[in-house]
């Protein structure tokens, strides 16, 4: 059944907004620790092929302690709950001193919008998640995510592979990134199918909500219609 709207504004209850105020936070430690984890451990030859970003740019991607934007998060309130497939934030990554001597004073930057990153992120997580369960009895207090964590994880992250054999099994819909080499599978988590009616104009899409994190706090909602072409309608948030 198709929700519809006659204005671009999207009520949510003052129960939903404090589990996400609540959630994101989480969610955001955890993608900090993993990716600190991995700059930790990855030889730079899989860190350039996986995350292709240095890490001192990108760890403010998910940190959100930069004052030049904010983290992304973006959740879906599926019929269990609500859960985090990713997140992102634009970014500028400087060129090299010869590319950038090359350009005649003009200063060059690859621009990353963080998602293969975030993805990347998710598929770790969810790996380590998996095995930790797996081999907590024997891993005891020197497991890598904590009870906590793991409480996290289980409510809010989505199965995310680096193949799709685990979702074929247990006969799981799922949705594929590719992106150069990097190819993620995601369980299809099922958003509400909303109608938008707005000037004159009708758009539908899927109901998505954007949770701003900046300085690792609470920042805002930012709901958005997503079309099936991947076009975003951003929306405004009232609370009731």
């Amino acid at each position: 059944m198709k929700n519809t709207l006659f204005s671009r504004e999207i009520t949510y209850g003052k129960e939903d907004v404090a589990e996400l105020e609540a959630a994101s936070i989480k969610v955001q430690l955890i993608y900090d620790k993993a990716l600190f984890m991995l700059h930790g451990h990855l030889p730079d030859s899989l860190w350039d092929l996986w995350i292709g970003v240095p890490y001192d740019i990108i760890s403010s991607l998910y940190k959100g302690d930069n004052d030049s934007g904010r983290v992304f998060q973006k959740w879906i309130q599926s019929p269990s709950g609500w859960k985090c497939i990713g997140c992102e934030r634009h970014c500028l990554e400087p060129a090299e001193p010869s590319r950038q001597a090359a350009a005649s004073g003009q200063r060059l930057f690859t621009f990353h919008n963080g998602i293969r990153q975030s993805m990347v992120l998710q598929a770790a997580i969810w790996s380590l998640y998996e095995n930790t369960l797996l081999f907590q009895q024997y891993l005891g207090n020197d497991a890598f995510l904590d009870g906590a964590e793991l409480d996290t994880i289980s409510a809010y992250f989505v199965p995310t592979y680096v193949n799709p054999y685990r979702l074929k099994e247990i006969g799981k819909r799922y949705k594929e990134y590719k992106q150069d080499h990097i190819e993620i599978y995601q369980e299809w988590i099922s958003a509400p199918d909303l109608v938008l009616q707005w000037n004159g104009g009708l758009t539908e899409g899927r109901w998505m909500t954007g949770v701003y994190v900046d300085h690792s706090r609470f920042a805002g909602l930012g709901p958005y219609l997503k079309d099936a072409q991947g076009k975003r309608t951003y929306m405004q948030a009232t609370v009731r």
